[in-house]
């Protein structure tokens, strides 16, 4: 089995040779060693940080390496809401497509053809009449693709929005690797989807912490943290603009600790700013700052561009000078 590295997409010429539509990522030793700790025990990952951390584009970042530039066809991103079930990541009926059409062909006389179906391709592709599969049925469907070197990637995102029983409503099928469709019946029995066991997908989970998960769900993953220590900014700041300038890129990054360390001092608000966040700034940076122009960042000053940083009045009134004049 082909394991995660973490070097595939450290650049933007990295990506270009490979062919690939993403955007570079650079993750920590740490994260790597717990990516590769979950495909060699085939255990969930969990993964926890402050918001903007990247941990939601682990996932992606994982199938692009290990399946280059075909990964979408092994990748699968489940944006968990507020209103999400398990079920849906199994499969979904559409029940009310059928009763629409059982009542339009009766009425035209003819003899509708509402028999739930599902068929699968060699290639793991499915088509169903009033089914679809959900993100984990497609990936066990796909584990079972002939020839494959790594296993099929699937990001469970923001876990913890959904309802508490969510993720105890997960654990057979992650277990198991496998469910049942009572809806469709094979020689009198219901219709079985299961993942290749040597092949099993890969998951990544991500939470913000909004509820706390269960003990019993805990328990059959492997967690990691990305502490916000180990993200290395200033590669991470290189990488997406190579062609800013090395010393305004240091300076930058520098400032945005200070900024990022005294709003954490002062404690009037609970919202820091984040790495997305330093990166939308950087990008204003590099938009507006001409080749060989300073940019002074005084870190007691309010920072230039600061609706890119600054997201609440408690933190602006942290630096409440006068701004420092901008390129703008």
């Amino acid at each position: 089995m082909k394991l995660y590295k973490g070097n595939a997409l450290r650049t933007k010429s990295d990506i270009k040779e490979r062919e690939l539509d993403v955007e570079t990522y650079l993750p920590s030793i740490d994260l790597v060693k717990a990516v590769n700790m979950a495909q060699i025990l085939k255990r969930p990952l969990l993964v926890k940080g402050e918001p903007g951390c990247g941990k939601s584009r682990l996932a992606e970042a994982i199938a692009a390496e290990l399946f280059g530039k075909e990964f979408r066809n092994y990748y699968f991103e489940w944006n968990v809401k507020s209103a999400s079930k398990a079920q849906d990541g199994l499969y979904t009926i559409n029940n009310l497509q059928r009763l629409s059409d059982a009542n339009i062909k009766y009425q035209e006389g003819d003899k509708p053809d509402l028999d739930i179906k599902l068929h699968i391709d060699e290639n793991g592709q499915t088509k169903g009449n009033y089914i679809e599969l959900g993100y984990l049925g497609k990936a066990f469907i796909m584990s079972n693709q002939k020839g494959l070197i790594a296993p099929p990637v699937v990001l469970i995102d923001e876990i913890d929005k959904a309802d508490i029983d969510f993720p105890n409503d997960l654990l057979l099928e992650l277990d198991r690797m496998e469910f049942q469709i009572p809806e469709i019946s094979i020689n009198g029995k219901p219709l079985v989807i299961s993942a290749n066991k040597d092949m099993r997908p890969l998951f990544i989970i991500t939470s913000n912490d909004e509820k706390p998960l269960p003990a019993a769900f805990l328990r059959r993953c492997l967690f990691h943290y990305i502490d916000f220590k180990e993200i290395a900014l200033t590669d991470i700041v290189r990488s997406k603009f190579p062609m800013l300038e090395p010393m305004l890129v240091e300076e930058s990054v520098g400032a945005f600790k200070s900024w990022r360390e005294k709003i954490a001092n002062k404690g009037t608000t609970n919202k820091n700013i984040s790495t997305s966040e330093l990166l939308d700034w950087i990008r204003l940076i590099d938009h507006y700052v001409k080749p060989g122009e300073n940019l002074a960042l005084d870190h007691d000053v309010r920072p230039p561009y600061y609706q890119a940083l600054l997201k609440d009045v408690e933190s602006i009134q942290l630096f409440a000078k006068e701004e420092v004049s901008t390129a703008v």
